[in-house]
């Protein structure tokens, strides 16, 4: 049976006020540190003791826990809030450091986002598009500055990315962009416009133009070391000198500067500058390309063959296969036009292979209906020769006419071979390997050395008719040509004189072992059905043959160093 508690209260709730004492102190010292959390529990400590002891209807306790809410929680709560402002404080500036540092690195993304969209990834130059804009912002800001822009073009770098690969030919244009930076000034816009074609806004007066661009060509032209092996390149220029009388968009400008470099490039020269008139002949060009591949595609190109002779007999040893062209309306079209032309298009690699498909199948039809078995001539371009699938190319038009590759005959020109070409002579060594004859062309105009020459799978030489031209007439030619004669026959090549037209050029020829002739002495070009009537009647000498020892009025004797002209000759050369 229970019983109250002194003073009437129940007797469980002394025990209530202690566990909710404990309570409470366990908590307030859970959460406050410091001095006001030990007088909290001081407070709470004289609850739990003196809960029995009542002061009036106030139990000491109770007195206690008024203390401890109305004075030690409020200034406990006060020190709280401040450390937790302090708290929020030191996250506020922690997270403000952190909003700064991912601007700054937003700002730096967004600066290096702009500088890849503005320069060119390969070599740091700026693109296209932002050199269009700094030029039009200059052409708006400085008026009356002598300013010129400068497009220039790599000769030949097609075949070298061809023949070397994409990275060897990445190396060598980070180089030349190199060397263009390097020898223009700071204040100068450097730009790569598109794949080996460079731009430059120079602010120099216009009569310094020509002396900055002569700087840039030596500078692009010396050699490049490229996985060990040197070569070198040619710098084409086209210019535009800024007049500020005629205001012109940056766009118009850079497209003058072009025309100005196709010109160049069309023309084989190194430099030209822009001129009005420029503009009528790029439309003229652009319309003589699409007639040309008009002209392929409707087969309106024809082959004239030009008989090639034994200088002492006048047997027809062979024809050269000529190509020709009638224009619908402007008629017969020189060769002198149309090929450049078209090697400068890259429409000479199908109009190669035309020429040799239809000389290859002309060939066969002399020895099937005629029994008329010559050697065919054609020439290779030096475009054709940097095509990857050339050799394969060639391959498979012999194999499909069914020539004999013993009987074609593949001329190239000197040019071809003067520069130091590994992948040029490797395709020259893989079509020797089909059984075809190799013969360089214009001999002579190239300066081909006598070491590179003494390396090369040749069968002959075709000396260029400048040299035969000058038979009789004072100067070194003849001296050259006799040389010329002499150093094939050292080398084990046989001679073919082009462009002989004269009895004085085929007696001095004659006279110094000359083996083969070519020219309108005997005939010129003509029509496929001639070449059998030709060869059916031998043409006669009418003129006496003097050997060299006898032709003390004829020309200068073959040096002594060069061998003797009386040697057996394993094979031919033909000098024009």
């Amino acid at each position: 049976m229970g019983h109250s508690a002194p003073g009437g209260r129940p007797p469980g709730r002394d025990g209530l006020a202690r566990r909710i004492g404990h309570a409470i102190a366990d908590w307030v010292l859970f959460r406050f540190a410091g001095r006001a959390g030990v007088w909290l529990a001081v407070v709470l400590a004289i609850a739990v003791v003196a809960a029995p002891v009542r002061f009036g209807p106030i139990s000491l306790s109770s007195l206690a826990l008024l203390v401890a809410l109305i004075v030690v929680l409020p200034r406990a709560a006060v020190r709280r809030l401040t450390s937790s402002e302090a708290a929020l404080g030191q996250m506020h500036e922690e997270s403000q450091r952190r909003t700064e540092a991912e601007q700054h690195e937003r700002r730096e993304l967004s600066a290096w986002v702009a500088d890849q969209v503005a320069k060119d990834r390969l070599t740091g130059l700026l693109n296209r598009t932002t050199f269009l804009d700094q030029l039009d912002a200059i052409l708006s800001r400085d008026h009356g500055s002598s300013r010129a822009v400068v497009v220039l073009d790599l000769a030949k770098f097609s075949s070298f990315n061809e023949a070397h690969g994409t990275a060897a030919a990445d190396e060598l244009l980070v180089t030349a962009a190199a060397r263009l930076t390097s020898v223009l000034r700071p204040e100068d816009v450097v730009a790569r416009i598109d794949g080996d074609v460079f731009g430059a806004l120079l602010t120099v007066p216009r009569e310094l133009v020509q002396q900055v661009v002569d700087r840039v060509q030596r500078a692009i032209g010396s050699p490049y070391s490229v996985s060990g092996a040197q070569y070198t390149m040619r710098a084409v220029c086209g210019v535009v000198p800024i007049d500020d009388a005629e205001p012109v968009p940056a766009t118009d400008v850079l497209r003058r500067a072009e025309i100005a470099l196709q010109n160049a490039k069309a023309t084989a020269r190194p430099m030209v500058v822009f001129e009005p008139r420029l503009e009528d002949e790029t439309r003229d060009r652009l319309r003589f390309y699409q007639d040309l591949s008009i002209a392929l595609s409707n087969d309106d190109f024809t082959l004239a063959y030009q008989p090639v002779v034994h200088s002492s007999t006048g047997q027809v040893s062979g024809v050269e296969a000529l190509m020709r062209w009638t224009h619908s309306t402007r008629g017969a079209v020189s060769p002198a036009e149309f090929i450049p032309m078209a090697e400068a298009s890259g429409q000479i690699i199908d109009m190669g292979l035309w020429a040799l498909r239809t000389a290859c199948r002309q060939q066969r039809q002399w020895r099937t209906k005629h029994d008329l078995d010559v050697m065919m001539a054609v020439n290779l371009s030096a475009r054709q020769i940097s095509e990857p699938d050339v050799v394969e190319r060639i391959a498979d038009v012999i194999t499909r006419e069914t020539a004999d590759p013993r009987k074609v005959k593949l001329e190239i020109t000197e040019s071809l071979v003067v520069e130091d070409n590994p992948a040029a002579m490797e395709v020259l060594h893989h079509l020797r390997g089909l059984g075809v004859r190799l013969s360089i062309d214009d001999f002579g105009t190239g300066y081909a050395s006598l070491s590179r020459l003494s390396k090369l799978p040749i069968d002959e030489l075709k000396i260029d008719r400048y040299f035969v031209a000058g038979i009789g007439s004072e100067g070194p030619r003849e001296t050259i040509l006799a040389a010329s004669i002499g150093m094939a026959h050292g080398l084990g090549l046989e001679v073919v004189a082009e462009g002989v037209e004269t009895p004085e050029q085929l007696a001095y020829l004659q006279a110094h072992g000359c083996d083969y002739i070519q020219g309108f002495l005997y005939s010129p070009p003509v029509a496929a059905d001639g070449i059998p009537r030709f060869a059916r009647e031998r043409v006669r000498i009418e003129f006496p043959v003097q050997r060299d020892d006898e032709a003390a009025d004829t020309g200068p004797r073959i040096p002594a160093v060069l061998p003797s002209l009386e040697r057996p000759l394993p094979r031919r050369l033909f000098v024009r």
